[in-house]
Formats: structure tokens, sequence, C-alpha cells
């Protein structure tokens, strides 16, 4: 039977519960390497992006590495469509680990949109939803 996207989110949700229960964050990342493998070789795999960022927000409080296997996996498509998605995450619930995806757009220097991913980061540094570390990472951010 051919697993659906559906099929790897939940996989990668027990994964998550496992490595909170246990406090070790590589219970996570270690298996979500080659669920991501896995993903890519789908037909479409952009169309797991969405799924991922949906369970970040859910499970805010995991280590996801940096970047990790989810990082490794969206920023394969920067410049395809993953921006905007990862925005839309951000505005649904902002969490730690996707405002780090977003810093790391900040930081391309040649991103033809950076000044616009570099305002809507600013918007978040009195975010309640996010660390001090990162709200004064946010506040350092040179345009």
């Amino acid at each position: 039977m051919k697993k659906e996207i559906n099929d790897y989110i939940l996989e990668l949700e027990g994964l998550i519960i496992e490595a909170h229960k246990t406090g070790d964050k590589y219970v996570f990342q270690d298996s979500a390497y080659d669920i991501m493998d896995e993903l890519e070789s789908l037909e479409n795999p952009f169309e797991a992006v969405e799924p991922i960022l949906r369970l970040i927000e859910r499970s805010p409080h995991i280590d996801y590495g940096g970047p990790g296997p989810f990082g490794n996996f969206i920023e394969k498509f920067w410049h395809k469509g993953y921006e905007e998605l990862l925005i839309e995450s951000l505005q649904r619930k902002p969490t730690n680990y996707t405002i780090f995806l977003l810093i790391r757009i900040c930081n391309d220097k040649n991103a033809p949109d950076r000044p616009r991913y570099i305002r809507i980061a600013k918007t978040y540094a009195n975010s309640e939803y996010l660390s001090d570390f990162w709200k004064e990472t946010i506040r350092n951010i040179k345009e």
C-alpha cells in the first residue's frame, strides 16, 4: 500500500511525541531524516510543506534542529513557493522554529524580496510565542 503525505505526518507526529516524552531530540531528528527522504521521492513533495508547517505549529517546543530534517526538506522549495507557506504559518501561529526559518530567508542578501521578509520578521519582535533569544535576533536583523 502506497503511503500518503498524511501517513508520513502521523509518523512524524509520533516521533515528536516520543521525543517530548523522553526529552531526547534525536528520537525525532534521526528518524525524521529517513521520512523526509521518503517524502522527497513522492511525485509532488512540495505538497508536504504545508502539513509539516502545521505540525510544527502544533508542536512548537521540540528541537527540530538547525535546520534539521524539516529545514533541509522545506528549504529545497526556496524560490518555489515555500516562502508564502511559511508566512501563512507564522500568521497562524509563530514558533521559534518557523521564525528561525524566516530569519534564514532574511539572511540571504541576494533574495529579491529580502526587505519584505525583514519587515515581516520585525512584526514578531514582541511576539508572546517566541523566546527572548528570537525576539532579540529579530531586532538585530540588518536591512
